[in-house]
């Protein structure tokens, strides 16, 4: 009887099937990692033995997310590669690290004391009902009563047994309440664990053609969305007169339902190619940047929004790949592509946790003044100003800053908007004080015909009590008219520098230690008296 094409189809299909089933895992191990912002290339190495002629090798424990169009895989002289193919395995539970078999370990070890502890309760319980149920005095054989020293003797043998019965059922209830608590948290973290492993794996499956029977080393990798970095950065001040220290870090995470044990790393902010296709530049096309205010760093917002007038907008949080509709990271056109090849080697859990790695350490020459907005907040902040930020070449990230071995802060430094100088605020300084109050005598206000002035006179002072000499720069402000009818001036700032626009006023003084500087800030304000402002 002949078959027909579509069960001969059907068959040969099956029989496929069935092969690949049976086809023999293959071991493999990570030895090279690149890590990319979204996404990273994975580098294995097999050492496979193989037979004369054609034979499939099935690369199993893969990371779940590896994308099929960025397989690549390489062969020694002799051996030739045929097809690759790849799939999800979603009934293969992921390797089991050595940890999980300790906790698994651990956890039946407690449980038998458990059920120990448990069976020995039940003894002393025994023994406690059999003494209470024994303890009525009988007579003896010639039906004469216990003599006292006998009684004495029972009454002592009750109670020293009670009370040695009680002590050991309170010392075993302690010991299973802690036992209670170490099951509890290695359950816990068996589920945790056994939840990632259970997670489905990736499997590669190569079809090889051999010339001759051999041992052969293979090499393939392959690109997974399960993974990525960001930059992290720690900034150090420890004195005025010290140069700054920035630890420029990474925070590093995979979640490829693979452990990453001890390989080496490289650190990359280039976009990553998910595919072989050739890469294509599209337009490049320039628009501005709203940055308002002070350099990125600074930190005192509401003192820069009061004296500003307009609101700090901070930019520059790297956008994140789309992998899914195929659209790539997008990074500042004009940013080079910075690569750290990490010298140690790294375990990495796959357990989507970020992971801290140094990757370089610069001391950056710095310059420091103090700085005050009493009009907004009456303290004094110190302030480490760096100039030609842009040839250190950093990333966007988050930096931690600590002043003296003490935390002060966090802020967002994006090199693509900050200025050719970038400002960090160090936190405040209690040693520098900082008063603005009116001068009452000189403030009045006046009714002229229609007209209302209003007469301002503004001190502030500042005190060094410190031992030592410092730069500082106050600013406060004249408010600007937005009408014809208000009127502004009679302005009187005294070393001042003044911007017309703002009405923004910055002095600069240099304070010896110990010493005391006053500034005084006057103006007017001529508006209709049948009108209101907001003064």
């Amino acid at each position: 009887m002949k078959k027909s094409l579509g069960t001969a189809i059907v068959t040969a299909c099956f029989t496929l099937s069935v092969m690949a089933q049976n086809v023999p895992s293959v071991n493999s191990k990570i030895d090279h990692v690149t890590v990319y912002p979204s996404g990273a290339h994975i580098n294995r190495t097999a050492s496979v033995n193989l037979m004369s002629g054609r034979q499939v090798l099935n690369f199993t424990g893969l990371a779940s997310e590896l994308v099929s169009n960025s397989i690549s895989v390489s062969v020694p002289n002799g051996v030739e590669v045929l097809s690759v193919t790849s799939k999800v395995n979603f009934l293969k539970p992921g390797q089991r690290p050595e940890r999980v078999r300790i906790m698994e370990d651990s956890l039946q070890t407690l449980e038998f004391d458990s059920k120990f502890n448990a069976n020995m309760l039940a003894v002393y319980s025994g023994e406690k009902q059999m003494i209470l149920a024994n303890q009525q005095v009988g007579w003896d054989a010639d039906n004469r009563a216990f003599l006292i020293e006998d009684l004495e003797d029972l009454s002592d043998f009750y109670r020293d047994r009670l009370a040695d019965i009680m002590l050991k059922v309170m010392q075993i209830e302690q010991k299973q309440t802690n036992i209670n608590k170490r099951i509890a948290r290695l359950r816990r973290q068996l589920n945790e664990e056994n939840t990632r492993l259970n997670k489905a794996t990736g499997e590669v499956m190569v079809e090889v053609f051999s010339k001759a029977k051999t041992t052969a080393k293979i090499e393939f990798s392959y690109m997974t969305r399960s993974a990525g970095w960001r930059p992290n950065y720690n900034v150090n001040v420890s004195e005025v007169d010290q140069p700054l220290k920035l630890a420029y870090n990474a925070k590093l995470f995979q979640n490829t339902g693979v452990d990453w044990d001890n390989i080496s790393l490289t650190l990359t902010n280039a976009n990553p190619n998910m595919n072989g296709n050739k890469p294509v530049l599209h337009p490049w096309r320039l628009h501005f940047v709203e940055n308002y205010g002070r350099p990125m760093g600074y930190s005192n917002k509401m003192a820069e929004e009061a004296i500003e007038a307009k609101p700090m907008t901070i930019r520059g949080a790297r956008a994140e790949a789309d992998f899914e509709s195929g659209a790539t990271i997008d990074y500042p056109m004009n940013d080079a592509v910075t690569q750290f090849q990490l010298n140690d080697r790294y375990s990495i859990l796959s357990n989507g946790k970020e992971q801290g790695v140094s990757l370089d350490e610069l001391t950056i020459p710095a310059k420091y003044e103090y700085y005050a907005a009493p009009k907004v907040d009456p303290a004094a902040f110190l302030i480490a100003r760096v100039s030609e930020f842009e040839q250190y070449d950093l990333l966007p990230g988050t930096a931690n800053l600590f002043f003296a071995n003490t935390y002060v802060g966090e802020v967002y430094l994006d090199p693509g908007i900050t200025s050719d100088t970038l400002e960090l605020s160090l936190g405040r300084d209690q040693s520098i004080v900082v008063k603005r109050e009116k001068i009452l005598e000189f403030c009045q206000n006046k009714r002229i015909g229609n007209t209302t002035k209003e007469e301002i006179a503004i001190q502030i002072t500042v005190k060094n009590t410190k031992g030592t000499k410092i730069q500082m720069v106050i600013e406060d402000q004249v408010p600007v008219s937005t009408n014809k009818d208000i009127v502004v001036d009679g302005i009187e700032a005294k070393g001042a520098k003044r911007t017309e626009e703002t009405g923004k006023l910055r002095w600069t003084k240099n304070i010896m230690g110990g010493e005391t500087e006053e500034m005084t800030l006057r103006y007017t304000i001529k508006y209709p008296s049948d009108k209101k402002i907001n003064f």
